[in-house]
């Protein structure tokens, strides 16, 4: 029993993998595409977009994983029915229900891995990329927090920015601008208590500043309550550095959210993505237990081509649904725990009543 546990194990395995792979090349070859228009800005070039292309693959490994184990296992098992293998298998006395429990098997250990991917992986690969595309566009930004964020605003200016409103990126507070002249001497100086952004002047109104203009011998200090600061530098900028609830692990979204309770703000959408990434990768064992449904008993009149479509048109429905329901939830309001468990068991009864029909 356990060499044949062990070769349904590979004959699944390698065919989820190849797939993966697939995935992965695909996913690079398209969105090195999109990625063309980028190439010869700063410092960004081909090289740059291969390493900001690499580091964002595990992030969609992750959520390809579930869609690659239906597959894989559909394309393993129907090979071994075409082999005939499996329906010696069934006559040497192995049932249903054993081959259901090899693949749940398998099933939970892609769940282990998906897991382990979205929760280490993913989340500080796609930060670095995202940082990494700005650096080589030559708007360098510091990642290191405690002194705030600083970044370059066009050839002689640079700023600091203490803190960015996590939920409106248009909103910063404890600015400081250095604007330097061409002989690299700082002429001006600006602090300001916070900025707001004017979409229509496409400027920033700092509020409660201090300006010191520094000429020659002497420093000129004003106090305006509100100043326009025309900058290179828009909201969408600052989108990046702010850590989407989705880009986030698991357990950081659990901290962030006791933190967000202790300060009286709003926890449902952080609430959805926890509970999303945890009950995410258990979907590789619906989809385990679901492909073993498409699997005749023998080789007579295998439609291969049209049980790979289903299985493919029932993994992009499972994707779609998980994210479709999870908007609303935030939209609506809805409980989180049930929001992101939804998708995900009915994928389960799907796979449930795959099983029953085929055993009856």
């Amino acid at each position: 029993m356990k060499l044949i546990t062990r070769y349904i194990f590979k004959k699944c395995a390698l065919n989820t993998v190849m797939l993966l792979f697939a995935f992965s090349v695909i996913y690079l070859i398209i969105n090195a595409i999109q990625e063309l228009g980028e190439i010869g800005k700063g410092e960004y070039d081909s090289s740059a977009m291969v390493i900001y292309l690499l580091a964002q693959l595990p992030e969609y490994l992750y959520l390809l994983a579930p869609l690659a184990v239906l597959i894989g296992v559909m394309t393993g098992m129907l090979n071994l029915v075409k082999s005939s293998e499996y329906a010696i298998m069934r006559t040497s006395g192995i049932s249903l229900f054993k081959v259901t429990q090899i693949l749940a098997v398998f099933g939970l250990f892609f769940a282990i891995i998906t897991f382990s991917l979205g929760e280490f992986v993913a989340p500080k690969s796609n930060q670095f990329a995202k940082v990494y595309k700005l650096n080589k566009l030559d708007q360098r930004i510091s990642t290191e927090l405690s002194t705030g964020v600083w970044s370059k605003d066009g050839a002689h200016n640079i700023i600091n920015i203490k803190e960015i409103n996590p939920t409106n990126s248009s909103l910063i507070s404890g600015i400081q601008i250095f604007a330097y002249n061409n002989n690299q001497e700082l002429k001006q100086y600006i602090n300001a208590e916070s900025a707001s952004y004017d979409q229509n002047n496409k400027a920033w109104i700092l509020n409660n500043s201090t300006i010191f203009n520094y000429l020659g011998n002497k420093i000129d200090i004003q106090h305006p309550l509100h100043y326009q600061w025309s900058s290179t530098i828009d909201p969408s900028y600052f989108k990046v550095l702010i850590i989407s609830p989705d880009d986030m692990p698991a357990l950081g979204l659990y901290k962030y959210i006791q933190h967000l309770q202790a300060n009286k703000q709003a926890v449902n959408r952080h609430q959805i993505s926890m509970w999303s990434k945890l009950l995410y990768p258990l979907a590789c064992i619906s989809m385990a237990l679901i492909a073993i449904g498409f699997v005749p008993n023998n080789g007579r009149n295998i439609n291969l081509s049209t049980k790979l479509f289903i299985g493919i048109l029932i993994g992009v429905t499972f994707f779609f649904s998980n994210k479709l329901i999870g908007y609303l939830a935030v939209l609506f309001e809805w409980n989180a725990v049930l929001s992101a468990t939804i998708p995900t068991v009915l994928l389960f009864l799907a796979g449930s009543v795959t099983l029953w029909r085929k055993e009856n």
